[in-house]
């Protein structure tokens, strides 16, 4: 909580994961002299864990708050980075790319992207389609509450995926008249976040 709003509020040490409820956690816009709020600040985390940096949110009102934080003091909260850190490719698949639109999937998919390695995103997973994009483009994978999943490159476009989203991967050439792929997104081509 905002020490600022909740004088009871805590500091969290370490977060070894931005799980849904963290993200739910840092609430709205920040004081007049920050940019974004936390909110911003968690997405900042998430972008440097997943390529293997460790980062630390601090007070900047906190005197030599990055030397302290450099010579091992806990001083704010540590997010650590996670193990596999993601090829130069995925990297900028994940944080480098224009974002041109977004598929909402179902909640078994949803689950199926959080377990470890992740998985390839069939039309039968495919719950909405939001915005206009070609294949090749980069997608947003959101869960029905909007928390973003994902980042992919989509083989098909949007206006294909309208027609076979939440159908088998058989029912592809039959619905479209062609088909180039079984997966709407390949898990080579998928960054879990």
């Amino acid at each position: 909580a905002n020490p600022q709003t909740h004088p009871d509020a805590v500091i969290v040490p370490e977060v070894t994961e931005i799980t849904p409820e963290i993200e739910a956690s840092a609430g709205g816009v920040g004081s007049a002299r920050g940019t974004g709020g936390m909110a911003t600040k968690i997405q900042a985390a998430k972008a440097a864990t997943s390529s293997g940096i460790h980062l630390v949110i601090a007070s900047g009102t906190e005197k030599n708050a990055i030397t302290r934080v450099l010579q091992g003091e806990e001083l704010g909260t540590l997010f650590v980075s996670r193990e596999n850190r993601l090829q130069f490719r995925k990297r900028w698949l994940a944080f480098g790319a224009k974002i041109a639109g977004s598929i909402v999937v179902d909640d078994g998919c949803a689950k199926a992207i959080r377990k470890a390695g992740g998985c390839s995103i069939l039309p039968a997973g495919v719950f909405a389609v939001q915005g206009e994009f070609l294949p090749g483009s980069t997608v947003s994978v959101i869960d029905k509450d909007a928390h973003e999943l994902a980042r992919g490159l989509v083989h098909y476009s949007s206006a294909e995926l309208e027609q076979i989203k939440g159908c088998n991967s058989g029912e592809i050439a039959n619905i479209l008249g062609h088909k180039n792929f079984d997966e709407v997104i390949h898990r080579d081509d998928l960054v879990i976040l």
